[in-house]
């Protein structure tokens, strides 16, 4: 079974940006990840020892790294020693990145009658068109790498409703397709006690901060310089078509309208 460990960023109420993004892997990946992971957070020349990492509060100087006393530089280091881990990780096991994301006003920028068929699709908000952007992705870097493969999916608990909303999208897509039968599992786990998670996390905020440098560049999230192979990886995401904009949309519009996509497990009964 082929693991899956994702998370959100640009989630909350106003952003103008969501992604969705994390790994695909063989069990072994992850447990080369969580040990090299683990090592870095234990680097005795840190200010303290924190629980987990956390991408936007180590960006911004809250939470732990706050009470913690840490100093930019010292963010810096360790968000480039953790970037530094998963490059080294997705070069030795074959880690996959797999991220979607869509510009939340796109929805707000196309006719009613468009918005209800995107809906009737799953395809009606910025989270749900990102999931199914993000599960095309899985499924087929699953089969390219990994064929005859079944797929278990973990997301990080920490925003409940985000996360029920996936698992529900998963329960859905598992059900109506029969691309969805790979999906053996889905659920949710506490980022404290994933460092698979928070790796995760880390991804989705530099895929968030890539789309926003390409469609807000006047609002971009603060950011950290980046390891070239690391930012290689984000460009990919881009590449892929990962990010929807209102041109992507329209692109795909007529293909819903014309029911140009694969059949549902009942239309093929019929």
């Amino acid at each position: 079974m082929i693991i899956g460990n994702f998370d959100g960023s640009g989630t909350h109420e106003g952003s103008n940006v969501l992604c969705l993004a994390g790994f695909i892997g063989e069990m072994e990946a992850f447990v080369d990840l969580d040990r090299r992971w683990v090592r870095v957070l234990d680097d005795p020349r840190w200010p303290t020892r924190l629980s987990e990492f956390h991408m936007v509060n180590c960006v911004h100087g809250e939470g732990e790294f706050q009470k913690g006393g840490w100093n930019y530089a010292e963010r810096l280091a360790l968000y480039g020693a953790l970037t530094g881990v998963i490059v080294e990780v997705a070069e030795s096991q074959g880690l996959l990145p797999i991220g979607a994301g869509a510009v939340t006003s796109i929805f707000r920028q196309i006719a009613q009658s468009d918005l209800k068929l995107l809906a009737a699709e799953g395809l009606g908000d910025p989270f749900d068109l990102s999931f199914q952007l993000l599960l095309q992705q899985i499924i087929h870097r699953t089969d390219e790498y990994w064929p005859n493969e079944t797929i278990g999916l973990l997301y990080d608990k920490g925003n409940k409703p985000e996360a029920d909303r996936f698992s529900a999208l998963c329960n859905e897509y598992a059900a109506r397709f029969h691309l969805g039968d790979v999906l053996c599992s889905w659920g949710q786990t506490d980022s404290k006690e994933s460092t698979a998670i928070q790796a995760a996390d880390l991804f989705a905020f530099g895929t968030l901060h890539l789309a926003q440098r390409n469609h807000f560049p006047s609002q971009a999230e603060p950011y950290f310089p980046t390891l070239p192979a690391f930012w290689k990886m984000l460009l990919n995401i881009a590449a892929d078509g990962g990010i929807y904009d209102l041109d992507a949309l329209n692109r795909l519009l007529p293909k819903v309208r014309a029911r140009d996509r694969m059949p549902t497990k009942q239309e093929l009964a019929v």
